[in-house]
């Protein structure tokens, strides 16, 4: 916090032509505050007990107010002489303020007198003299006061929201448990309960900013379980529409600085860079996942995909060897997810269909030869389209309608030449 601002705001409180008194009118909020003002009606549940209590406590509370201003105002130009004074000054200015503050919510008149000050004007002038009065308080005359009525706001606030949180009023529970946080920030103390609160709260009300910002802090506060935090702010930062994808990364390299294995965020690192076309980098990190998870069989299959897509660019770069050796490692993806469920359609039909298109891209390589060379790529293909039947002929038993199976099955059966199966097919497709 900055040293102390409150002297910027001086044109906010009420000036008088007098250079003395201050003292006079500190005095006198003081004994406002002190002997005739009733704070607890702050704990009253009962709405309508606590209208009739903020009706008496008011005029109260703002006649205490303008007293405060006007020591305040006065001791601009005529400080006081005894230090003592100007720490009780400081203490009072904070606890009429924040009285007022939370008053405000409930009363009309105090929330239009208040209304010209901004949330950053307020914490100061509260919570930034409460600061004040601790730095000026040598001989800690007033820490169990400030101690005692900061617990009492915070346990306050912290109820408040978890109350609006509970109604779905999500903007009033972010408030209040950022109300909380900046309390116990006078204590030099770190509220994780209000932050992590404040975090849901903003996140609900798609104040995707204010939950990265709060999310960063239980992160830097090694806050949650694991890489939970790194996940949360992963996942806002996705849900906001101007989501900035290198703060993405940025995050998801953080997070597996300290969490290397965790299978939430080598996922993340997957999705992005499986998004971006860098099949390499997004193979690297479904590896990390699946050393975390090995008998996840979505990983696996993910595997096979990414393989698959890596082998089909280095055929388009016509590096043929360095192709088909990425497509057996997408083959061994996909039979590791069929390992661990034998009905996993989406695998039966991955595998056979790159089979089926890798036959088709081993003609075209077997072009490029001649005599044996080309006998043996021929028959590499045929192998292959062989390899693709039994694989597709599953997912048509476990999955009957499904069209992309039953037109890859007809073209297979055509290039093989087996016509009974390939009208078997077609009659498939007709009927459907």
């Amino acid at each position: 916090m900055k040293k102390f601002l409150i002297i910027g705001l001086a044109s906010l409180f009420i000036l008088q032509n007098s250079a003395f008194g201050q003292k006079l009118q500190l005095t006198e909020a003081a004994t406002e505050f002190r002997n005739n003002y009733n704070g607890s009606w702050v704990s009253i549940p009962d709405s309508t007990l606590r209208s009739l209590q903020i009706s008496k406590n008011k005029p109260v509370l703002l006649k205490a107010k303008n007293a405060i201003d006007q020591s305040f105002s006065k001791q601009l130009t005529s400080p006081f002489t005894k230090p003592k004074d100007e720490t009780k000054m400081y203490f009072y200015l904070g606890a009429v303020y924040l009285d007022l503050w939370t008053m405000s919510n409930y009363d009309d008149e105090i929330s239009k007198q208040l209304g010209s000050l901004t949330e950053e004007e307020m914490n100061e002038i509260t919570f930034g003299s409460f600061i004040k009065c601790l730095e000026l308080d040598v001989k800690n005359q007033w820490k169990s006061d400030i101690r005692s009525k900061v617990n009492t706001y915070r346990n306050l606030s912290i109820n408040s929201g978890v109350d609006y949180f509970q109604k779905s009023n999500f903007n009033n529970a972010f408030n209040s448990f950022k109300m909380a946080f900046e309390m116990y920030k006078v204590l030099n103390l770190t509220d994780t309960l209000a932050i992590i609160n404040a975090a849901l709260s903003a996140e609900k009300m798609k104040s995707f900013d204010n939950a990265y910002d709060y999310y960063k802090m239980c992160a830097d506060l090694d806050y949650g379980k694991g890489a939970e935090m790194y996940q949360s702010m992963i996942r806002v930062l996705n849900s906001d529409e101007n989501k900035d994808e290198e703060k993405i990364l940025n995050v998801i390299a953080e997070g597996k600085n300290k969490f290397p294995k965790d299978y939430v965020l080598n996922i993340e690192e997957f999705n992005y860079w499986y998004a971006k076309g860098d099949n390499e980098k997004a193979q690297q990190a479904l590896e990390n996942a699946i050393e975390s998870d090995p008998t996840n069989k979505i990983l696996h299959f993910n595997v096979g995909v990414t393989y698959d897509n890596i082998s089909n660019k280095y055929h388009k770069e016509n590096k043929h060897d360095v192709a088909f050796t990425y497509m057996s490692k997408a083959i061994s993806g996909y039979k590791k997810a069929l390992e661990l469920d034998d009905k996993y359609v989406d695998a039966f039909y991955n595998l056979g269909a790159l089979y089926y298109n890798q036959s088709i891209t081993t003609k075209s390589v077997a072009g490029d030869y001649s005599g044996e060379k080309y006998d043996s790529e021929m028959k590499r293909a045929d192998e292959m389209l062989k390899k693709a039947i039994p694989l597709l002929e599953r997912v048509l038993i476990l999955s009957p309608s499904d069209k992309s199976t039953l037109t890859v099955l007809k073209s297979l059966y055509f290039n093989l030449d087996d016509m009974d199966n390939y009208k078997r097919i077609k009659t498939k497709i007709d009927s459907l």
